[in-house]
């Protein structure tokens, strides 16, 4: 996990999102406090040191990478434009 949060923190995009694991995948929220508000997709980390990345809601694969830099190319492409800033309370607060 490490290495997709070095790779993502790169990235002004990411940086706007509050990055969060569940089922051993990487995500990431416009809030950051549950009910998530999920963008873009998952990142999911494989045995054999690929990842995984995942469309959010549907889970379709959108595709497997050797790195996690790659990973997070993956997830960037699938961002809405201009995803909303972190909020710090819960999307239920708002």
């Amino acid at each position: 996990m490490v290495p997709l949060l070095a790779a993502a923190a790169v990235q002004p995009r990411l940086r706007r999102l509050y990055p969060f694991t569940s089922h051993s995948a990487l995500l990431f929220s416009s809030s950051t406090s549950y009910p998530w508000t999920v963008h873009g997709g998952s990142i999911e980390p494989l045995p054999d040191g690929r990842f995984k990345v995942r469309e959010r809601g549907t889970s379709t694969v959108v595709g497997e990478a050797g790195t996690a830099e790659e990973a997070v190319a993956l997830v960037l492409v699938l961002l809405p434009a201009g995803p909303e800033p972190v909020i710090t309370d819960s999307a239920d607060d708002q």
